[in-house]
């Protein structure tokens, strides 16, 4: 049965010395019947970029790109719960962020036709992210925006998690013309879940002014930005790798405003744009 190999070698810019490896690092190889097979334990190059079927990038990486996540479970977890103020007067404002992500690169490039080699992997791993607000009592007062305005305060809870985020992006408009692209982000065996929840809080804020607690829950196996203009290949997979989100709004009391919940799963994202010019 004929296989292309999906990834041929990478190219790892702080190490020339040795012209191949062992590594833990899978081969991907897809087979006729799209069959996908992680093989361990392989010779890797490391003076070449990555090579795809749909396109074989022969110079090597100017940036180059190797994560990996072996039997490396990553989580997160936050929680906000049974504050109860002596007084009655609860809580006047209240955020909370809870993120897991197991491979993540930002790259900014500065230079016009550069070639980018990128693997990200999470094998027997996988990341999860819970977030909660419980059982506190709540009184909402009043804050200061970023541009110093007073405004009603929120209960805010969001919650991501992420198995593989790669983010290419040109310094101003620089580094974007000709850019070549070789990336493949990949879970196997590493589901990405993430459970946010406001339960059984006590909202003491006026009937006229209700505020709405608002909920964001996120799970992304692979996400992949990139700026217009660039070429090459990009592969995403997720092999045994189960991608969910939830989102609980339940059980709380008093003035409570229109409730705000947005629950997003998303096995694989790509997204090619021109950059936004002030």
């Amino acid at each position: 049965m004929k296989k292309l190999t999906l990834v041929r070698s990478i190219a790892i810019a702080c190490s020339f010395t040795a012209m191949t490896a062992n590594a833990d690092f899978p081969t991907v190889v897809i087979d006729t019947d799209d069959t996908i097979t992680l093989d361990y334990d392989q010779a890797i190059d490391m003076t070449g970029a990555i090579n795809v079927p749909t396109l074989e990038i022969t110079d090597p990486a100017d940036v180059s790109v190797n994560q990996f996540n072996h039997d490396s479970p990553v989580s997160a977890v936050g929680g906000v719960s049974n504050n109860i103020s002596a007084g009655g007067s609860g809580i006047t404002d209240l955020h909370v962020d809870v993120t897991a992500v197991g491979n993540n690169a930002s790259i900014e490039l500065g230079t016009d036709g550069l070639v980018v080699g990128a693997v990200q992997g999470n094998q027997n791993g996988g990341a999860s992210a819970v977030g909660s607000i419980t059982g506190n009592n709540i009184n909402l007062g009043t804050v200061q925006n970023k541009e110093g305005k007073w405004v009603d305060a929120e209960v805010e809870l969001n919650v991501t998690a992420v198995g593989n985020n790669l983010t290419i992006d040109g310094v101003g408009e620089n580094g974007i013309t000709g850019t070549q692209l070789g990336s493949v982000q990949f879970n196997y065996e590493s589901p990405v879940t993430a459970t946010g929840s406001i339960n059984n809080n006590g909202f003491n804020v006026s009937s006229l002014r209700p505020r709405d607690p608002k909920l964001t829950v996120t799970a992304v196996g692979n996400n992949l930005s990139a700026p217009l203009g660039s070429t090459g290949s990009m592969l995403q997979i997720n092999r045994a790798s189960p991608i969910s989100a939830r989102g609980f709004v339940s059980g709380n009391r008093g003035n409570i405003g229109p409730v705000n919940v947005s629950v997003s799963a998303v096995g694989n994202n790509i997204s090619i744009k021109a950059p936004s010019v002030d």
